[in-house]
């Protein structure tokens, strides 16, 4: 089962934040981080992140903050997770499915299910993850919602 990591999330709360703005407005990380509940110095990360990689914009000062470079529909989850991933290698010996059956044939297996599952994040577009889910009035603080 594929779960996403907090980064994923926080990267997502914060995209679909900025779709929601205004164009051109910008939105600190702080404002970001109160407004969701989100640890400021972990999303602050997450947004570097993502403005390294192309998907945000980062403009520094005091009018300063963070916008969209391009909208959700040019976007995959794929892309969005490409952008958080850490670019060290991962030592495929330690995993231990591979070390219970070291044969080049399950090894195949492994990198064949990781392509085709990495293929098929990056055709899951993020306006229509947003548009086909029911999500909450984003201008609602879960603090703010009654029973």
């Amino acid at each position: 089962m594929l779960k996403l990591g907090k980064q994923t999330q926080y990267a997502l709360v914060a995209l679909f934040h900025l779709d929601r703005v205004d164009p051109g407005a910008r939105v600190s990380t702080h404002e970001l981080s109160q407004r969701y509940d989100i640890p400021e110095p972990h999303l602050g990360k997450v947004l570097q992140k993502l403005s390294r990689s192309g998907l945000l914009t980062a403009v520094k000062g005091v009018q300063g903050g963070y916008e969209l470079q391009s909208g959700l529909d040019e976007m995959s989850l794929g892309d969005l997770m490409t952008a958080l991933e850490r670019k060290s290698t991962r030592d495929r010996q330690g995993h231990t499915i591979l070390r219970v059956f070291p044969s080049c044939y399950v090894q195949g297996m492994v990198r064949e299910v990781e392509r085709r599952a990495i293929a098929h994040l990056h055709e899951m577009n993020l306006n229509d993850l947003l548009t086909e889910m029911e999500v909450p009035e984003l201008s609602v603080l879960p603090q703010e919602m009654s029973i």
